[in-house]
């Protein structure tokens, strides 16, 4: 019989949270969609360390607390701040979700 070593080992796990922005005249919904990698610790450090990686942030826009069309949102916030000003602005919002996440990482417990 032949002696089977392993030879390397990769753990992935997933998370999913929702956080709300309010921004006074309208509130932000952002899903944010992790992977989360389980490595070796460093020879200085026990144990094992986790890489959170944002894979996806989708964002999704609230007046009066009820949700709007994509495409209406888009259009009223270009009506309101200027043609073309609405792509540059959500990928600010999702910037601040991500840099969100990361600063306020979820606890890993296998």
């Amino acid at each position: 019989m032949s002696k089977i070593k392993k030879h390397d080992e990769y753990v992935s796990h997933h998370a999913y949270v929702t956080y709300f922005n309010d921004k006074g005249m309208y509130k932000v919904k952002g899903s944010v969609y992790v992977n989360i990698e389980e490595a070796p610790a460093s020879s200085t450090k026990k144990g094992v360390i986790y890489h959170h990686e944002v894979t996806d942030i989708e964002l999704e826009f609230f007046v009066n607390d009820k949700k709007c069309k994509y495409v209406g949102f888009k259009e009223l916030y270009e009506k309101l701040f200027g043609k073309d000003t609405f792509d540059s602005h959500y990928g600010e919002l999702q910037s601040e979700f991500e840099e969100h996440y990361l600063n306020n990482k979820i606890k890993v417990k296998l």
